[in-house]
């Protein structure tokens, strides 16, 4: 009898091992440089991601090729592992859905460290020179240095070798990797109030002036328009309520080219969209 017990029990545990299915394998010659991790992206979802010192490989969950990125050159590294890619996003340094954006943080030959922020045709979103975010990756986790707060996401970037850190606020948003119930099961930073909104404009491309139709979420009576360069710089803020739907904006002051905008509330609510300026 005992001797069936422990055969009953062997069994059912070659059972449970069965369940775990291996899906695919990513040779070591397809990670020269990190570690094979997950993202997840505002807009397209869950990606694998490996890169080396010049590209960057975005896998859909069935492991085909999702999107690949050339990272602009950096004039030469301290060594082969001196380039770090972190927070593969969609909206997190500007509010476009459509294009990915990353930060790069690399040492040169002469061991000075640059800090970099790209969409993935190589403009440059942000740019800081004689930093070291070595420190704060590696005691804080492999990507903290961005947060999200009650009062939007927030960017901390050390510099040299000395204790200053600058603050940056950022216009977007983090997405939430696995949260329940509004609590974070994975790595990630909670941003499992921050929704999509009913927030368009019209006409757009818009000349002169145009109207901006919003919904502010359920129970909540005021928010934040606010407009955004492509760079991330904030141009022009405006105080909505739920008294109203829309509000006309002038854009005589805005250059040509393309904005972002963003509906905000103090619950951390974010909707956001692309306007593009003709003169």
């Amino acid at each position: 009898m005992k001797k069936l017990i422990i055969m009953l029990l062997l069994i059912a545990s070659g059972s449970s091992y069965a369940q775990i299915t291996l899906e695919n394998i990513y040779a070591p010659g397809n990670v020269p440089q990190d570690y094979l991790r997950l993202v997840k992206l505002s807009s397209s979802g869950y990606k694998y991601v490996i890169y080396d010192t010049s590209t960057i490989t975005l896998f859909n969950l069935n492991h085909t090729v999702f999107k690949t990125i050339n990272i602009p050159p950096t004039g030469g590294l301290l060594n082969f592992q001196q380039l770090k890619v972190y927070y593969i996003s969609e909206e997190l340094f500007n509010t476009n859905p459509s294009d990915v954006e990353y930060f790069v943080f690399y040492g040169d030959i002469n061991g000075i460290g640059h800090s970099r922020v790209y969409d993935e045709l190589g403009n440059v979103l942000f740019s800081k020179d004689t930093t070291n975010m070595s420190t704060v990756m590696q005691v804080g986790g492999f990507e903290d240095f961005i947060s999200y707060t009650t009062s939007g996401c927030k960017m901390i970037v050390y510099l040299g070798n000395t204790l200053t850190a600058s603050v940056y606020s950022l216009p977007g948003f983090l997405p939430c990797h696995d949260c329940t119930n509004g609590v974070i099961t994975g790595i990630a930073t909670d941003n499992s109030n921050l929704k999509e909104g009913n927030i368009s404009n019209y006409p757009n491309p818009a000349k002169g002036e145009t109207t901006v139709e919003y919904e502010l979420p359920q129970g909540i009576t005021n928010g934040d328009l606010v407009f955004y360069t492509i760079q991330g710089q904030e141009v022009k803020r405006f105080k909505v309520t739920n008294a109203f739907n829309n509000i006309i904006i002038s854009t005589a002051e805005l250059d040509a080219g393309t904005y972002y905008y963003q509906l905000q509330t103090a619950s951390g609510f974010k909707a956001g969209k692309k306007m593009v300026v003709v003169k």
